[in-house]
C-alpha cells in the first residue's frame, strides 16, 4: 500500500509531500483538540512560530526546484489554516 501512495505523490515530492501531509493533518486535528484549553497568548505564539515554519520549509522546498512545489504550497497552506485556526479562537475569547 505504501508503495502504491509513493507512485501517487511521486510527482509531488515523493514521500516527503506525503509524511507532511499526514503532519499537518495530525497537527491540526490536535490544535483543534487543544485550542480549547490554550491561553491567547500561547495561542498568538502558535501563529507566529506556524508562519515562522511555514515560511522557512517552503522557502527550502522551492530552492529544489519544481518537483518540490507542491511540497512548498502544502506548508502554506497549513500556516495559513493554523494562522486562521487560532484568530478565531482568539476573536471569540
Amino acid at each position: 500500500m505504501l508503495e502504491s501512495l509513493n507512485n501517487l505523490v511521486a510527482p509531488y515530492g515523493g514521500m516527503l509531500f506525503l509524511w507532511l501531509t499526514v503532519l499537518a493533518i495530525a497537527s491540526l486535528a490536535a490544535l483543534r483538540h487543544f485550542q480549547p484549553r490554550m491561553s491567547t497568548a500561547q495561542l498568538r505564539r502558535l501563529m507566529r512560530i506556524a508562519g515562522l515554519m511555514a515560511l522557512v520549509i517552503s522557502w527550502f522546498a522551492m530552492q529544489q526546484g519544481e518537483r518540490y512545489l507542491a511540497t512548498a504550497l502544502l506548508v502554506l497552506l497549513w500556516g495559513i489554516l493554523v494562522g486562521i485556526s487560532c484568530a478565531r479562537a482568539i476573536r471569540q475569547r
